[in-house]
């Protein structure tokens, strides 16, 4: 067995041989298991090759694990080099946000926060950091390589197909059942023990679900809530006690062609669809998928949500009534016009995180979550029971304070990315029973 020793690369002169289902080399016996005792399935007629070859890969598989077991015969030193930087060597330019330093302006109101006058500005990081002129050059490293015996010669030239492979795990599986049942001790190189034949390919595993829309939450795209200004006078900002005024503008709208009529709210979303609930295993869609659809809204009901994180674990929020007065332009002389959004509304909004205090300054960037409303549930038939709450989207706020306005949506965080806002052709009062639904790709859902 001579031959044995150099196929496996054992030391010159070394002996191996085999006693039944052992090797004994080095003064080690291993398992050496023989490909006649693992046919799983006949071993004539059409599929004799396939339970065949895969008996081949359980022995040629198991052997080399065995052989691995022996441990390294060497090791090998190698060197290489990475590419290095300090200092500011790239340079990132984004809009100004939370954990920015702001340059420009500040104002300090009744309640006490600092406030950014004008609009956002421009934020530069420098990458990998800001400490000088950029500098790159290369780090050297040593790395080791254990080298073990090579696998049993020759690998099997055959191959397994899934289909194939469905019939031989079932014949593993009761294999095994029976074995567990027979013995309360397994002993090695036991032939009576079946080697899982984890070369043959297995179908993945199925979780069917009966009904998805029977635990569900809605998933919305990017959403736009268009409303009609509110204007206060003689009132404190803190104190939110001003005179409301009556509107003086139009009492209707078009809005990318669509006419939007007073005083009903107008919420839109890029898309919108509805997946199960279940978190352990992949869930299923819940209805179809929609895309520009608009929901005609009492402005009476509609909610924001303080301090919420969308999540597959949501931190759900606190809803408040939408107080439309707070989105009224205040002169800032030099600076421009404002919203001059309360600390709590602003504190609460998704432009902070949640739990970081470093959230400090009011930003002319407020986004509020909405509460997804009661009519959310007409768009599809199937989201009746759904949960609003997984997934609840931060709104821009677009005023119907002109005639003829044309909306370009921007994309927001933990939103779906659309590149334009587009006004679905629908009525532009309250919607009566449920739309029909366009069938679209199914997005991947959570």
């Amino acid at each position: 067995m001579l031959f044995l020793a150099l196929l496996f690369g054992l030391a010159a002169g070394q002996d191996a041989t085999t006693s039944g289902q052992w090797l004994i080399t080095l003064n080690t016996t291993i398992f050496w298991p023989t490909s006649t005792d693992y046919f799983y399935g006949p071993t004539t007629g059409p599929d004799a090759s396939v339970v065949s070859c895969n008996a081949a890969w359980i022995e040629w598989s198991r052997r080399s694990t065995e052989l691995r077991s022996l441990g390294p015969t060497a090791t090998i030193e190698s060197t290489g080099s990475y590419a290095t930087s300090t200092g500011a060597c790239r340079t990132s330019v984004t809009q100004e946000a939370w954990s920015n330093s702001h340059n420009g302006p500040l104002t300090t109101l009744c309640d006490g926060i600092p406030r950014a006058l004008g609009p956002l500005e421009t934020a530069t990081e420098y990458y990998p950091d800001s400490n000088g002129l950029c500098s790159e050059g290369y780090k050297i490293y040593t790395e080791t390589e254990t080298l073990y015996r090579n696998p049993p010669d020759p690998t099997p030239a055959c191959t397994l197909q899934t289909s194939e492979c469905i019939p031989i795990w079932s014949t593993y599986s009761s294999l095994e059942s029976s074995y567990d049942n027979s013995v309360t001790t397994s002993a090695p190189g036991d032939t009576r023990s079946p080697i899982p034949p984890y070369d043959c390919p297995s179908t993945a595993r199925s979780y069917p679900e009966k009904n998805p829309c029977s635990a569900c939450h809605i998933l919305p795209g990017t959403a736009t809530l268009f409303y009609w200004p509110v204007t206060t006078a003689d009132g404190d900002l803190c104190l939110q006690n001003g005179t409301t005024v009556p509107p003086s503008g139009p009492s209707t709208a078009i809005v990318n062609g669509e006419t939007f009529i007073s005083p009903t709210v107008y919420l839109s979303f890029t898309s919108i669809y509805a997946w199960s609930n279940r978190r352990g295993h992949p869930g299923s869609q819940c209805g179809v998928s929609h895309t520009n659809e608009i929901l005609s809204l009492n402005p009476s009901t509609l909610s924001s949500v303080r301090h919420h994180r969308n999540a597959k674990y949501p931190t759900v929020g606190t809803a408040y009534p939408f107080n439309f007065a707070e989105f009224m332009p205040h002169d800032l002389g030099n600076n421009g016009t404002q919203s001059l959004i309360p600390w709590p509304q602003y504190r609460g909004g998704q432009q902070c995180p949640l739990y970081d205090p470093s959230c400090t300054i009011i930003r002319d960037d407020y986004m509020p979550w909405v509460l997804l409303p009661e009519e959310v549930r007409q768009i599809d038939p199937g989201w009746s029971v759904c949960d609003e709450s997984w997934y609840i989207p931060p709104v821009t706020m677009v005023p119907l304070d002109r005639e003829v306005i044309t909306v370009t949506a921007t994309p927001t965080p933990d939103a779906e990315a659309e590149a334009v806002f587009r006004v679905a052709a629908a009525a532009a009062v309250p919607k009566e029973g449920s739309p029909t639904a366009t069938p679209v790709p199914t997005e991947l859902g959570w």
